[in-house]
C-alpha cells in the first residue's frame, strides 16, 4: 500500500516506562528521518507516566494529531519494518492514513520485531470463525 500527499498517524505503544523512554529517544535520534522528520510534539505519554517507576506499565501515543505531514508517497510497510524492529519490546497498534482516507491498520505484539496488517488478520480470523460456526451448527443437527 502507498499513501500520497498527506500523512496522518496515531500509534499507541504499551510497555514499561523505561522501554517507552528508550523508544522515544530512538524516535528523536533521527533514525527514521528518511521517512519524515519526527518532533517531540508527536510523543504523548499517559497521565501516570511522570510519577511511575521504571518497571511500571505505561502507555505512549505517537501521533501527529491530524496535522498533515506533507509527503509525495509513503510506504507504511517500509516505515513499520523499521519502527517495529526498534519497538520490539513494546506492544504496538495503530493506523496511518492519507488525504484520500486510504487507511492502514496494524499491530505488533511485545516481543515481535514485525507487524501484522489488522484488516488481513481480522479477515483471516473472520473466515476461521465462520467455518467453526458452520461446523458447530452441523454438529448440533
Amino acid at each position: 500500500m502507498t499513501l500520497y500527499e498527506e500523512l496522518y498517524f496515531e500509534i499507541t505503544l504499551k510497555g514499561s516506562k523505561d522501554e517507552l523512554r528508550k523508544f522515544s529517544r530512538y524516535l528523536l535520534s533521527g533514525a527514521l528521518d528518511d521517512f519524515f522528520e519526527i518532533s517531540d510534539d508527536y510523543i504523548c505519554y499517559d497521565d501516570g507516566f511522570a510519577s511511575a517507576d521504571g518497571s511500571t506499565a505505561c502507555e505512549m501515543t505517537f501521533t501527529n494529531d491530524d496535522f498533515a505531514i506533507e509527503i509525495d508517497e509513503f510506504s507504511p510497510e517500509e516505515f513499520l519494518d523499521e519502527f517495529c524492529k526498534a519497538a520490539r519490546t513494546l506492544e504496538v497498534q495503530g493506523h496511518m492514513y492519507d488525504a484520500e482516507d486510504e487507511e492502514f491498520h496494524f499491530f505488533s505484539e511485545a516481543g515481535d520485531s514485525y507487524f501484522l496488517n489488522s484488516r488481513k488478520a481480522r479477515a483471516f480470523n473472520d473466515e476461521l470463525d465462520a467455518a467453526a460456526g458452520a461446523e458447530d451448527f452441523d454438529d448440533e443437527e
